[in-house]
């Protein structure tokens, strides 16, 4: 019942002034979050084993080969998450970690999809009917440990906007940094609260649900597939050429 506004306003707060510290300070407080994040889907995962039917697996490749791997292609935009290793060597004491930090990244994420979709497919026969907006959340429900440990699911809930807090500082923060490298201004907290009334602004623009699934699910699937996938490969070709032609 409280006001949308209200809300958004903790969140845009909480941002600010997070990202008026010093960018080391926010990469820790992830360390910190990320295993409880991780824990918490292995957690549901395991804890929702009694609740798991295998033939919902079935058939393995749901309506076909051409729906699986050619139409399902445009799902790789779940992976977008990843389009952040393109800014971290920049914040690196040493570059030589990247390769490593690039593939515990790429691990994670995958573990932590799979283990999400798998308790989403294997819980639910088609939760796109049942409208619902977090799958995860309503596995949580399931989850009772006789009569003291119920309603677990304040407890994640808890975690998951946590979680959500550190990714958008992350993202916040990238933001900010690449806005003064384009602008070459020395004091990042100039940018920080005009920042905040910008994504203040944009985050009351969806009025309702579809709203925010057409952002969510059309507009950012094709911006990955630009951003990330095309323009980012193009300018990694072509800075390799220059590389080239330059060491001549």
């Amino acid at each position: 019942m409280t006001n949308i506004i209200f809300i958004i306003l903790l969140f845009v707060i909480a941002v600010s002034v997070v990202c008026s510290l010093n960018f080391s300070s926010v990469v820790r407080t992830n360390l910190i979050v990320l295993p409880i994040v991780i824990f918490s889907i292995i957690f549901l995962f395991i804890a929702n084993t009694k609740n798991f039917s295998m033939e919902r697996l079935y058939p393995v490749l749901g309506n076909g080969f051409n729906s699986t791997f050619i139409a399902g292609f445009w799902n790789l935009f779940a992976f977008g998450g990843l389009s952040l290793l393109y800014f971290i060597p920049p914040n690196l004491k040493d570059y030589k970690q990247f390769k490593k930090i690039t593939l515990i990244s790429m691990i994670l994420s995958s573990v932590y999809l799979l283990l999400s979709i798998s308790i989403t497919l294997l819980m639910f026969d088609s939760f796109i009917e049942i409208d619902e907006l977090m799958p995860l959340y309503s596995a949580v429900r399931y989850l009772e440990f006789g009569t003291f440990f119920q309603r677990l699911d304040s407890v994640f809930l808890l975690i998951w906007i946590i979680s959500f807090s550190c990714y958008l500082t992350i993202i916040s923060n990238l933001c900010i940094n690449i806005f003064r490298k384009l602008t070459n201004v020395k004091n990042t907290k100039i940018i920080v609260y005009p920042f905040a009334l910008l994504l203040f602004a944009i985050s009351l623009i969806p009025t309702n649900i579809a709203t925010s699934n057409f952002f969510g699910l059309t507009i950012y699937k094709y911006m990955f597939f630009i951003l990330v996938l095309l323009i980012s490969i193009s300018i990694l070709i072509i800075a390799n050429i220059k590389n080239k032609i330059a060491s001549r």
